[in-house]
């Protein structure tokens, strides 16, 4: 028979998955607690873990008194005898954990055999204790999709990398335009992005500024003609978008391709996505992630903004509690805003854990990518 893998639910289940996953573990029990069955932990676990392993049992856990530990660890390991087991001892309270191995020792004494494994996500290590303790690599198994279940999400947007990929290459150099110049730009991005969403509202491809766009403008304008995504001649404070998509772009979706090509390349399909819409699979509380990419098991979640943000604190806070519900304690925010923001907010954004690219920011994105794919 296979070893059977013996976990806790936590509401940190990636140090679950992820050595079960490395392991390839077939036989897996997930005991669980009326706290984390309350908060759906294991049946999350149990979901991300059915694509790989063969047999995942969810098992009620006792844990309200030190009686009902014991007693409830004597009835699991009863139900071992014989077998070899491999202890997780990552999750639950250190009462658990000391009543559950003080059990599974007695199968030792038997025909059967322990071993005790805990995960250091922090050092990226499977610390084995056995006859012969040691230590192991913690290997780059996550997906993007296994993060997303494993904290009870799912998705609900296509995420498929071909079709984005071909529409962000069609326009990439105004992409990068607009980007790897923002500090330039300024408040010209917030008139943009005003006569864009006009379109969606009336329906008119044509709009006007409020001023004759002259200057850096004008060349992005210019830039955006020869591309194909607006009609415009100089010295006309109006112009064409070529489509309602192209207007959605020039509001604000730019931004979220100049990060997709930035990740393009650096990041395996299946590691990032754009446009992420997710899903609280127990409550149906929805989020729109703007981009978010998986590498060594941790995650980066970014929010990007256009326009002139008069209260970006606001917005920090919500993609700090995003990078917490959605991403876990290993996860970093990245706040991506083609304007500048006052220092208050940057402040905040440091409280948070958020990492701010800010107007001339933004041409440190990909090195910052490069950097936190490397650590």
């Amino acid at each position: 028979m296979p070893e059977l893998h013996l976990c806790i639910a936590t509401g940190q289940n990636a140090a679950n998955l992820i050595p079960l996953k490395q392991l390839k573990a077939q036989e897996i029990g997930i005991l669980e607690t009326p706290d984390m069955a309350a908060q759906h932990s294991g049946t999350n676990l149990k979901t991300a873990l059915a694509p790989y392993a063969a047999n995942v049992q969810r098992i009620d856990f006792d844990d309200s008194n030190p009686q009902r530990i014991k007693d409830s660890a004597l009835a699991v390991v009863n139900a071992l005898d014989g077998r070899d087991v491999v202890f997780h001892i990552t999750g639950g309270t250190k009462l658990m954990v000391l009543a559950i191995h003080e059990q599974l020792k007695l199968l030792e004494s038997g025909t059967g055999s322990l071993r005790v494994l805990y995960a250091d996500t922090q050092h990226q290590m499977l610390n084995w204790q056995d006859d012969t303790p040691h230590q192991e690599a913690m290997q780059d198994v996550m997906t993007l999709n296994d993060l997303l279940l494993v904290r009870g999400y799912r998705s609900t947007s296509d995420t498929r990398h071909a079709a984005a990929q071909q529409q962000a290459a069609s326009r990439a150099k105004v992409t990068r335009e607009m980007g790897d110049n923002a500090a330039a730009y300024g408040r010209f991005f917030s008139a943009l992005a005003t006569i864009a969403n006009r379109v969606g509202n009336s329906g008119n491809l044509r709009q006007t500024f409020d001023f004759t766009p002259g200057g850096q403008p004008a060349k992005l304008l210019d830039l955006a003609s020869l591309n194909g995504l607006v009609e415009w001649s100089r010295g006309d404070p109006s112009i064409a978008f070529a489509s309602p998509d192209a207007a959605s772009y020039f509001a604000g979706e730019w931004a979220e391709e100049y990060v997709f090509l930035k990740m393009t390349g650096l990041f395996a399909p299946g590691q990032f996505a754009i446009n992420a819409k997710v899903v609280q699979t127990h409550t149906s509380t929805a989020n729109e992630i703007d981009a978010i990419a998986v590498h060594k098991n941790r995650a980066l979640i970014v929010e990007c903004k256009t326009s002139r943000q008069t209260k970006a604190q606001d917005s920090i806070y919500k993609l700090g509690q995003v990078v917490r519900q959605v991403g876990g304690l290993m996860a970093t925010g990245m706040y991506l805003s083609a304007q500048d923001i006052g220092d208050a907010d940057r402040q905040r954004a440091k409280e948070y854990g958020v990492e701010v690219f800010a107007g001339e920011d933004l041409r440190r994105v990909s090195q910052f990518l490069r950097d936190w794919k490397g650590s």
